[in-house]
């Protein structure tokens, strides 16, 4: 049962983006051998997947390239944390769909290790320590999926959108189903969605759900970390940390960066910071943003994934399993584990959280995380299983450089505001991040893309 689910999607731009990577690769190997400088000094702002895959293509052409990054850190929504004694993704931790990925390849350009994630080998329980068995998931997966499909085809006859909620529960019949089965298959509907938008089924757009792409293939996950991907990207870039933008003025000549630290003028600026911050006015923009831009950074919605990761004294969990799952008796609470045993040999559990649920974590202390969430586990295996000897807690709505996970599209919205976002302004304002990627968002891969895709606009203009 996939619990951060790869639907199936349409590939109608594959050809343009593979073009895309593979334009672009080439022309890393010749960045040190390239003699022919240009005189235009591009800013980048933000120091993730997207500003560095832009900065690695600009500066492989010629062009001087800064990036500003407001963390200590370099990889924005890419963080692998090793305080636990073991790597632990906090962030991005999936390449989804291997099949022709450009992280599948980074992957393999670098040497990095990947072991595939199975989504259907779960090790579920409900309360008391009874196991659900597979014939029940698959029967409810199977109902979960045509409820899905209904739901779908209802609303393309429909001249208005709405939640996903509204959709669903026209087809979604619980007097039909037996308690446990109906209990079972509304859990999916909340879960698996959930987990895959950041975004509770009430906030999301029927019309817009499963719209975008995917590569195809299994899912898979860095054992050693995310973070080798940003890294080996970022080898040989000007890149100024703890460097957080608080203004950008521009005109037809010029544009100035401003931070804290101090000015920096450029021919051009890229901006890959988070929807959330650009949703918060964090930056300040003179003169305004054109109003379709505005207008697409209010309509779309930044979504939150939260992890909480538990390090455990040994491991009392079935070792083989991909997953844990609970069945719990109310919709907010923990229901899914990632079994870090399984992929680093590590006794650590990673709970999954999205939507509001997600949020009110944020507000939790350590003790009433730990407290709430061990109650879950010892429902599934007991009251002898140990206490967790660390415990670490993302916060990512409430991180000031990222105010969210990443974008979802709500009812009445659609995907051109992702193509009004990243659209340039002046050709001056260039813009880049997941939000912008109406092809793959909500991904690395979406994020990289997008990065190469106003490297190349930059490119096309300066070098025309």
């Amino acid at each position: 049962m996939p619990f951060v689910p790869n639907f199936n999607k349409s590939r109608r731009n594959f050809i343009q983006l593979s073009a895309l990577v593979a334009a672009s690769f080439p022309l890393w190997s010749s960045c040190q051998n390239n003699s022919q400088a240009i005189s235009e000094n591009i800013i980048i702002i933000g120091a993730g997947i997207a500003g560095i895959a832009a900065a690695k293509t600009l500066k492989s052409q010629g062009f001087q390239v800064t990036i500003l990054e407001a963390r200590d850190r370099i990889g924005g929504r890419i963080y692998t944390d090793k305080t636990l004694g073991f790597p632990v993704d906090l962030g991005a931790s999936w390449i989804h769909g291997i099949q022709n990925n450009p992280i599948g390849k980074l992957a393999d350009d670098f040497n990095i290790g990947i072991k595939q994630t199975n989504y259907y080998h779960v090790d579920f329980y409900t309360n008391n320590q009874n196991k659900i068995q597979d014939s029940e998931l698959e029967q409810a997966e199977s109902l979960y999926e045509k409820i899905i499909a209904q739901a779908k085809s209802w609303s393309e006859n429909q001249e208005q959108d709405v939640s996903v909620h509204q959709a669903v529960n026209r087809f979604f019949k619980p007097d039909n189903l037996s308690p446990r089965q109906a209990k079972l298959v509304n859990w999916l509907l909340t879960s698996e969605i959930l987990i895959e938008t950041g975004s509770d089924l009430e906030q999301l757009s029927i019309w817009e759900l499963d719209e975008d792409e995917a590569f195809g293939g299994e899912d898979y996950l860095f054992p050693n970390g995310y973070e080798q991907i940003i890294q080996n990207l970022a080898q040989g870039l000007e890149i100024k940390l703890q460097h957080p933008v608080t203004e950008i003025q521009y005109n037809n000549q010029q544009v100035t960066v401003k931070t804290p630290q101090g000015n920096f003028p450029g021919s051009a600026v890229l901006i890959t910071v988070p929807l959330g911050v650009l949703k918060a006015n964090k930056v300040n923009f003179i003169p305004e943003l054109p109003q379709d831009k505005k207008t697409a950074i209010q309509k779309l919605n930044m979504g939150v994934l939260n992890k909480v990761v538990l390090k455990f004294p040994q491991v009392f969990w079935e070792k083989s399993y991909d997953f844990l799952g609970y069945f719990p008796k109310s919709s907010h609470n923990f229901t899914v584990f990632l079994n870090f045993n399984y992929y680093n040999s590590s006794p650590i559990l990673m709970a999954l959280t999205g939507g509001s649920f997600a949020r009110s974590l944020e507000t939790m202390t350590q003790q009433q995380l730990t407290d709430k969430i061990m109650a879950v586990l010892r429902e599934m295996y007991g009251n002898s299983i140990p206490n967790p000897q660390e415990i670490l807690v993302t916060r990512w709505s409430s991180d000031p450089y990222t105010l969210g996970s990443y974008s979802y599209i709500p009812p009445g919205t659609t995907a051109k505001e992702r193509d009004s976002l990243a659209s340039p302004v002046n050709n001056m304002l260039f813009f880049a991040g997941e939000a912008t990627s109406r092809q793959y968002p909500a991904t690395v891969h979406g994020a990289y893309l997008s990065g190469l895709r106003e490297a190349q606009r930059i490119q096309k203009f300066f070098m025309n």
